[in-house]
């Protein structure tokens, strides 16, 4: 049926009045260069994983101090099979152009190598990769749908925190493997000696 809501054809590109340009601004994060530096410190690899064109992404990585060697296109990774992705991958640091189903083959081919990997998102398009992820991670300003595919959500406007969050978590899970050890350990010979008991009676 008619609506009230008006359609333009290219007929109406006629006799326009230029009024200005629109422009939008997405710069780095001040914290972004230092927060990157200290993940390096921790051998931790840095791979950019976006929707944007290859100029926009290899001027801002430019501007936060990622080199861009290997660029990939989600159109290239189209016509890759799990395994050849699952090569290219260990060498490119930069995808671009990607839809969210390229984000989430791209974790799942990092984890398929034996890696442990963290996603870092805050869009719709980020949440099946934030989900594929082993820690998911967003912000507190990020659509519901990328919190909610999130394992932690920073409530602080600094990628600092990053740093501590690696930090901790390693501690924790040297002193989760620590206890396991011990009372592996220490509990051997109670089972030995059940495992003889039940043998022997």
């Amino acid at each position: 049926g008619a609506t009230d809501e008006p359609t333009y054809a290219v007929k109406d590109e006629s006799d326009l009045i230029l009024l200005g340009f629109l422009a939008f601004l997405d710069p780095p994060k001040d914290t972004a260069t230092e927060a990157l530096e200290q993940l390096r410190q921790l051998n931790v690899d840095i791979k950019i994983l976006t929707g944007d064109n290859e100029i926009i992404t290899t001027y801002i990585c430019k501007e936060v101090g990622v080199p861009v060697e290997h660029l990939l296109l989600g159109s290239q990774i189209e016509g890759m099979n799990e395994a050849e992705l699952a090569e290219a991958v260990s060498s490119t640091s930069i995808f671009a152009r990607l839809a969210p189903v390229h984000k989430e083959r791209i974790i799942r081919a990092l984890q398929s190598n034996g890696h442990v990997v963290g996603f870092m998102g805050d869009g719709i398009n980020d949440a099946p990769a934030l989900k594929a992820a082993d820690v998911g991670i967003s912000v507190d300003s990020a659509v519901d749908i990328a919190k909610e595919s999130s394992d932690i959500i920073l409530l602080e406007n600094s990628l600092l925190v990053l740093e501590q969050g690696v930090l901790e978590g390693r501690r924790v899970f040297g002193n989760i493997v620590k206890y396991i050890k011990m009372a592996a350990s220490s509990s051997f010979g109670n089972m030995f000696s059940v495992v003889g008991a039940s043998a022997f009676l």
